[in-house]
């Protein structure tokens, strides 16, 4: 998901001077993506938006309030309506937290729910296991919320696939017993699928890969034997069946995308 999201704003199409780009972070709740990136100095600055319920985005802001060290990175924050709050980081990127049910953001007619939202730059909406959650005919709604009024919009989405072997069927019998239902997990079974997805969401550039897969021609074996100095792996090929059973997906549309992985 870092590789992906670097690579976004690290680049535009050839030819193109740098501009500035923005980050939608569905379901975003303790992430710290946003403190961490905020936290450097980018260059052009960002706009993010962070959207999860509103209490979610009180403990957030209170977590930031609490810390000296986040109050340098995102200082004078300004409390919003329905739990919501914007900051603006030193560098000049601008932090929006949006206390808001997805599935209201669906409904709403035009953008001024989400203040701050800009149209008109490349724009990345990002969803770590959050869509997954909605019925899926919710979720398809959120997306097609954002691509009927971005031109320039590219998607990251990370969940679970492949429910229908011993092991799919163990870990959703596994989420059942504690009351958790992924509804898109029924319908994306397997990869294409969750690739047919973004095509049918108007997306015309779509790739996907496991996470066995990205683990395997992604990461630098440097980093494997960091990785593997913190924490020994013995049951290799458990690990492979789990990672086997997750999928990052992104597609694009428009221009602001050259550096991705085509």
């Amino acid at each position: 998901m870092d590789k992906l999201i670097d690579l976004f704003l690290s680049g535009d199409d050839a030819g193109s001077s740098p501009q500035r780009k923005q980050i939608i972070s569905l379901g975003a709740g303790t992430d710290t993506r946003s403190l961490r990136m905020f936290s450097q100095q980018s260059s052009p600055p960002v706009t993010y938006h962070e959207v999860d319920f509103p209490t979610i985005c009180k403990q957030k802001l209170t977590t930031v309030s609490a810390s000296p060290r986040l109050r340098q990175i995102l200082p004078d924050p300004v409390v919003l309506d329905g739990g919501s709050w914007r900051t603006r980081s030193a560098g000049g990127s601008d932090l929006w937290c949006h206390g808001i049910d997805l599935r209201h953001l669906a409904q709403a007619e035009d953008t001024s729910v989400l203040q701050g939202l800009k149209t008109d730059v490349p724009t990345l909406l990002v969803s770590e296991c959050c869509l997954c959650y909605l019925q899926t005919s919710e979720a398809g709604e959120v997306i097609k919320w954002f691509t009927d009024r971005i031109p320039n919009l590219g998607i990251v989405i990370y969940e679970p696939i492949k429910p229908d072997d011993p092991f799919g069927r163990m870990m959703v019998s596994n989420l059942a017993a504690r009351g958790i239902r992924m509804p898109t997990l029924e319908k994306y079974r397997e990869p294409r699928d969750q690739e047919g997805r973004l095509r049918d969401a108007g997306f015309d550039h779509v790739r996907q890969m496991t996470v066995d897969e990205i683990w395997e021609k992604w990461i630098p074996e440097t980093e494997k034997e960091r990785v593997d100095g913190l924490e020994g792996l013995d049951e290799v090929e458990e690990w492979k069946l789990l990672a086997g059973h997750y999928i990052v997906a992104w597609a694009w549309k428009g221009t602001g995308f050259g550096s991705w992985l085509r």
